[in-house]
């Protein structure tokens, strides 16, 4: 917190009072200091109220200028690229201006622009927006999730955004790189994984998986849900579209925009939301209850399900949704013969409808560890990526998309280059403190064009249903 003289803009004379000046991530908030800092304004009806007006600029597109004059104090003045709107502040000290400017380039610095990077391929498109591959200017791949933010819920947004960066750099949850605004647009920036999805590569192995295989995914996925579970963050959209390869055949949980992050390991939301075929009973027949930590454990059910099988347990192709629904209340999934006893037992017990019953309510995904299914497994191993993945997912190819779907890389990928001005104050009230930047980026991880994995070939493919998307209802 700094405390700035200010020069009024219609009047070229100085403030009576301080201004309050504070960087936040990619802005610069200021308000007038209170003459009175230990008596708060109060109401008409004798309440306290905050009479502060908070003023927003966004130094990514503004340029900070240091004005010498011995008559005038220690000035900068802040303008932005248009030209308009010029502010000017003044510090008590020179020591106390040059800090701040310093804070205030290396905030400049440190955030990216859409300009730091190059568009390569379209890899996703969906109701959120866009993912697009892209690389930096040190050959970093990076996957970039473009959104409108009057598109989607700026609840959602600032969600996966807080979620994203709140898992760090988890071996199987995809983390947050980079976080900025522009125009109307808001960018998550993460690691680029070259091994598509796993729905992807059910379509290339016949359409489902070996129970072997199933194990090794399983038993990464439940990793990352611990971690998770452990900050108490509730994921609520777990299906195969959602788990990641990396180059070597790891999975990176990603798709954090519609989890919630709970107060407890014991507190309940009750936002219905979710891809339809998922939804667990106590979501599908919005109790007054809501539901909890064991909304994941039904998903990874489902998850586990058809990894096997195919397909969801409960989804019929050309099922209406209200039928889907009747289907997760009252039915019972079809399993089949080629189930070993302990994964069908697994699966009954995740797929319980009474979330109280469900394997989990006592020690959350503990108990799933603990069950006879993964007897044997070393979940040290698992952690450290001792074990070797079945997939291999097949080289990416000269420009880095073999494993994701044509309908989208063969898109335009350009990122939208409107010009709005990112100062305006509703934008920037909405999404002041978005940008961010992680503290230890680690080149070695992350993939670039000069690092080329070897061929291997893979050959049988089959062609299933598109999947649903998420909604939120």
């Amino acid at each position: 917190m700094n405390l700035f003289r200010k020069k009024r803009k219609l009047i070229p004379v100085w403030s009576s009072s301080k201004y309050c000046v504070m960087i936040k991530a990619m802005f610069l908030v200021y308000y007038r200091a209170s003459k009175e800092p230990h008596q708060p304004a109060t109401s008409t009806n004798g309440q306290a109220s905050d009479d502060r007006h908070y003023k927003f600029i966004n130094l990514r597109h503004c340029h900070i200028k240091i004005v010498d004059d011995d008559n005038l104090g220690n000035v900068f003045v802040i303008t932005p690229e248009q030209g308009r709107g010029s502010v000017t502040f003044a510090a008590d000290s020179e020591k106390d201006r040059a800090k701040f400017i310093t804070h205030a380039n290396n905030v400049q610095r440190d955030v990216p622009r859409p300009t730091d990077f190059q568009t390569l391929k379209l890899i996703g498109k969906g109701h959120y927006g866009r993912v697009i591959l892209a690389k930096d200017n040190h050959n970093q791949l990076f996957a970039i999730k473009e959104m409108k933010a009057g598109q989607v819920k700026h609840k959602v947004i600032h969600t996966e955004r807080m979620v994203m960066e709140r898992v760090g750099d988890h071996p199987f949850v995809l983390g947050l790189d980079y976080a900025f605004s522009s125009g109307r647009s808001l960018y998550l920036i993460s690691k680029f994984m070259p091994g598509g999805d796993l729905f992807l590569h059910m379509q290339n192995h016949g359409g489902s998986f070996p129970e072997a295989v199933v194990k090794f995914y399983a038993s990464e996925i439940v990793v990352a849900l611990a971690h998770l579970h452990t900050m108490h963050i509730l994921h609520r959209d777990i299906k195969p579209e959602n788990v990641l390869l990396d180059v070597d055949g790891h999975i990176k949980l990603a798709d954090m925009g519609l989890s919630k992050r709970l107060e407890s390991k014991h507190s309940r939301t009750k936002t219905m939301c979710g891809t339809d075929a998922y939804l667990p009973p106590e979501m599908v027949s919005r109790t007054l209850q809501g539901h909890g930590l064991q909304v994941d454990m039904w998903q990874l059910g489902c998850l586990l399900y058809e990894l096997r099988s195919g397909y969801p347990p409960f989804y019929l192709p050309q099922s209406k949704q209200k039928h889907t629904h009747q289907r997760i209340l009252f039915q019972s999934p079809k399993f089949t013969s080629t189930m070993t006893p302990e994964f069908l037992d697994l699966l009954t017990t995740l797929l319980e409808k009474d979330p109280s019953r469900r394997l989990g309510h006592l020690n959350g995904i503990a108990d799933v560890k603990d069950h006879a299914w993964f007897r044997g497994t070393n979940w040290d191993s698992v952690r450290k990526k001792e074990l070797v993945p079945p997939i291999l997912p097949k080289p990416a190819g000269d420009d880095w998309v073999n494993n994701f779907d044509p309908q989208f890389t063969e898109q335009p990928h350009a990122l939208d280059d409107e010009k709005l001005h990112e100062g305006t104050l509703n934008l920037a009230k909405e999404f002041a403190g978005f940008d961010y930047v992680r503290q230890t980026l680690r080149p070695s991880t992350t993939p670039t064009l000069q690092n080329r994995e070897p061929a291997i070939d893979h050959s049988s493919t089959t062609t299933l249903e598109p999947h649903m998307v998420s909604l939120q209802l």
